[in-house]
């Protein structure tokens, strides 16, 4: 599990939410709620936790975690979704994996042209249906102690800057009433307890192809281990169903 594609992911989520949601869809150009019922794909979540030096790390509980709301609250809802079908992400199907993980890295002049992974086309297959649809999910969660950490950091920078502006501006004695050249350092993304982001893949198993991706804008500051977000999320992704 790469720390740097979660955090990467998680900046094309910020990139996103300047320009509004994006959607693919092929030149089959399926109408979503035409379809009776989808097979639905155990969905993929990588959940970063910041330690207490505000340092992210992959936390492979709170993915399982993420994961298994994603899929309790989907399966209480009333989407055309199968039973979720069980995939085995740590070991068989781990390619399978990293393939979800990197869709929403393709740009969708190229998804036409990206092609499924055989054991997701079996498993689809295996449900009985021709369409499935999979979701991944990633964010992270700061906990209190990182959050204290970056700011004790930020107020020890400042103090630093502000003693060093003034060191310089005694030493410059040609100018006179030189202004402060230094500004305090503030970043609210180092601060924030925890973000999310959400993208669906809808795949063909006959025509072996995306046929619909949908990345909605994102809903900044949502908690992935938060039912009451993710359901708010989930609703966005999934309205086209």
């Amino acid at each position: 599990m790469s720390i740097r594609f979660v955090l990467a992911a998680l900046s094309v989520a910020v990139a996103v939410s300047s320009c509004g949601p994006v959607k693919y869809s092929s030149s089959e150009n399926l109408d979503l709620k035409s379809v009776p019922e989808y097979a639905f794909i155990e969905p993929v979540a990588d959940i970063l936790y910041y330690d207490r030096k505000n340092k992210p790390v992959f936390d492979p509980e709170f993915s399982e975690e993420a994961a298994d709301l994603i899929t309790s609250i989907v399966s209480s809802q009333r989407y055309p979704f199968s039973e979720v079908m069980r995939m085995d992400y740590d070991k068989s199907d781990r390619e399978v994996r990293k393939w979800i993980q990197n869709i929403g890295s393709v740009s969708t002049s190229r998804l036409s042209r990206v092609r499924v992974p055989g054991d997701l086309l079996d498993a689809i297959d295996r449900s009985g249906h021709r369409y499935g649809v999979v979701i991944f999910s990633t964010g992270y969660i700061r906990s209190r102690e990182a959050i204290r950490y970056e700011e004790r950091q930020e107020a020890i920078g400042n103090v630093l800057g502000a003693a060093l502006d003034a060191i310089l501006n005694k030493k410059n004695k040609d100018e006179d009433k030189k202004k402060s050249t230094y500004e305090p350092y503030s970043d609210s993304r180092n601060k924030t307890p925890y973000d999310c982001n959400m993208y669906c893949v809808v795949i063909d198993s006959v025509r072996d192809e995306i046929v619909h991706y949908i990345h909605p804008v994102p809903f900044l500051e949502k908690d992935p281990l938060n039912g009451r977000d993710m359901d708010t999320m989930l609703s966005r992704l999934l309205r086209d169903f």
